[in-house]
């Protein structure tokens, strides 16, 4: 079950830091998602998730820098707006999959 986000500003500027510490490769997995999700969506056939789309994205993110990968994965998440269950961990792949913690002590999953 996911909820939608409705914290305090501190708490998305606690994801938004712990999505921007976050490991690189960890960054270019959620950002393929994201990008393979959007080009899945606008296509009229049915398409397995994690295709060549997401081998194209993930292949894609290896050129942008750090910063720009997160800067864009946290502008997707903040569009959809989903948590886990309880909000304590912020979605930032469309799947849920991959998670930051709405508190500042936390480390990403």
């Amino acid at each position: 079950m996911a909820w939608e986000w409705s914290h305090t500003n501190e708490a998305y500027a606690n994801a938004y830091d712990n999505l921007h510490n976050s490991p690189r490769a960890w960054l270019a997995i959620a950002f393929a998602e994201w990008k393979a999700k959007e080009i899945e969506d606008s296509e009229d056939d049915e398409r397995e998730p994690f295709g060549a789309e997401y081998e194209t994205e993930l292949a894609f993110a290896a050129t942008l820098a750090t910063d720009t990968l997160a800067d864009s994965i946290w502008d997707k998440a903040s569009e959809q707006r989903t948590c886990d269950n309880g909000g304590f961990n912020a979605w930032v792949c469309p799947y849920g999959c991959h998670t930051v913690p709405f508190d500042c002590s936390e480390t990403a999953e």
